[in-house]
């Protein structure tokens, strides 16, 4: 099949062009050409369409082949320039290589002319090749100078040999000062134990890593920073430099710091109004049947005496109830994890309740489809009581009430859902479901989902609800999947 060469000509003879095309078809060639024999014809050649190689006689009598080079040079097109001439001396051929033509043939001997365009393709090739490489070069130095993180880049044996600005900005140290110097001067001097051994694990694997790190600055103050490190290799493999991108995090960490001891302390000013409520209203209601049985106590019979008593012991069987679920929300015992059979646990699960569930003619339901979860089965039952024991109040005066339990595979997760088909919970208290003391029952403490996603939690699970006021509440509970 004839090789496509798209080649521009220059020159001012019909019969020698032919001559020059007769011997790239003789050579497999189908050249798709334009002749041009002023400097206007090839500018605008050179502008309609793209080219492989340009060829040009040197000596016409509107044009020369020095006028045309200058014609391609000024267009900024990295092409093949080879001279096709009759006439023309050593010392002439001499100075249009020097001024950038490629080759020059003599018309007298065009058997060099497939060999020349092939040679010259290639390298022009090549020369593009390089161009584009350097660009890239040039865009990703751009890109690294500008970046707003520090980047090192180090040798295989850990000395510097190359910082951005930002480096300089955050530590504090100068290209200057830096270059040559090994990377464990930036090192805060805190990191050990488990946490050293997992970068050096990293390293011999020649594997990327990603951390907190404390660093040190020129001035010896420290500073905390999000670290990225990964091994540079070469096409053989063998690793040639190591890139580490830090982010200076300190004031970020100082922010987020003050925020989470201002939301601590709104916290504790909630869950101490929410205790002082919770335990004001019994103990007032104690203080004041006892002192109106002190005052009574001369006057009133038996019957009356104990009834004073009853409320008092009722008052306080409260405040024991708040603080066994005050108990319950501290809970810093760790789980014990490990792998659980849902298919089992739920079937064990709803011996436990369906008895008490089946006289307040609540029906269970039961879909498994999730082999096993990693959890601590005694938390994991706990937090289906609690569940189950909210969905049984939402279900009082709904007709066929029913609760719906599914185990499902999601990703590397568990998802357990209990769904019931209750009354439902209102949008706007969605929001507030998981603060303390928060509650709709006359008899809740607010504690109970509080307790679920503190426990859920410590599995390293997630909880998530969703409602919709009289159709509803569906609660997913996500807990790993269980290990091999």
């Amino acid at each position: 099949m004839p090789k496509p060469l798209k080649i521009l000509i220059v020159e001012d003879s019909e019969e020698d062009t032919l001559l020059l095309l007769m011997e790239l078809r003789k050579s497999g060639y189908e050249p798709d050409f334009a002749r041009v024999e002023t400097r206007e014809s090839m500018k605008e050649a050179l502008e309609r369409r793209e080219w492989d190689v340009v060829t040009s006689d040197y000596v016409m009598p509107k044009f020369n082949g020095r006028d045309a080079l200058a014609v391609l040079k000024e267009s900024g097109l990295d092409l093949p320039f080879i001279i096709v001439s009759g006439n023309i001396g050593e010392d002439i051929a001499v100075e249009a290589m020097r001024a950038g033509a490629h080759d020059y043939i003599l018309k007298g001997n065009l058997t060099r002319l497939v060999a020349a365009v092939e040679r010259e393709i290639r390298e022009a090739e090549v020369r593009r090749e390089r161009k584009r490489a350097e660009e890239e070069r040039n865009r990703l130095a751009a890109a690294v100078e500008s970046a707003v993180d520090a980047v090192v880049i180090t040798d295989p044996r850990g000395t510097i040999r190359y910082v951005n600005p930002a480096f300089e900005k955050i530590t504090g140290y100068s290209r200057r000062e830096i270059d040559g110097q090994a990377f464990n001067i930036l090192d805060g001097g805190i990191h050990s134990g488990p946490f050293s051994q997992s970068v050096q694990d990293a390293m011999k694997r020649d594997e990327p890593w990603s951390g907190r790190l404390t660093g040190k600055r020129k001035d010896g103050t420290l500073y905390e920073e999000e670290c990225t490190y990964a091994p540079i290799k070469a096409p053989s493999g063998e690793i040639v430099n190591y890139v580490f991108i830090k982010r200076d995090i300190t004031e970020k960490l100082r922010l987020e710091s003050i925020a989470q001891a201002v939301d601590t302390m709104n916290n504790i000013g909630y869950i101490f109004s929410g205790v002082r409520h919770e335990i004001g209203n019994p103990v007032n209601a104690v203080i004041m049947n006892l002192s109106l049985l002190k005052a009574k106590l001369e006057t009133i019979d038996k019957a009356t005496v104990e009834k004073y008593v009853d409320r008092a012991l009722s008052s306080c069987e409260k405040v024991e109830y708040l603080l066994r679920s005050l108990r319950s929300f501290n809970l810093y015992e760790k789980p014990d994890l490990q792998n659980v059979a849902l298919a089992d646990f739920l079937e064990k699960f709803a011996g436990l309740v369906n008895e008490d569930f089946e006289k307040k003619g609540i029906t269970i339901d039961t879909v498994v489809d999730a082999q096993q979860v990693y959890a601590d089965p005694r938390v994991l039952q706990q937090v289906l009581l609690n569940l189950f024991t909210n969905a049984a109040d939402a279900l009082k005066g709904i007709e066929n009430p029913k609760i719906m339990v599914s185990a499902s595979q999601a990703g590397g997760m568990a998802r357990i859902r209990v769904h019931d088909n209750g009354q439902g919970i209102p949008e706007d208290r969605l929001k507030d479901l998981f603060k303390p003391f928060h509650t709709s029952k006359s008899t809740g403490t607010g504690l109970g989902l509080v307790i679920v996603k503190k426990m859920i939690t410590m599995m390293n699970g997630a909880v998530e609800i969703a409602s919709s006021l009289g159709k509803g509440t569906s609660v997913d509970i996500f807990i790993p999947a269980g290990k091999d």
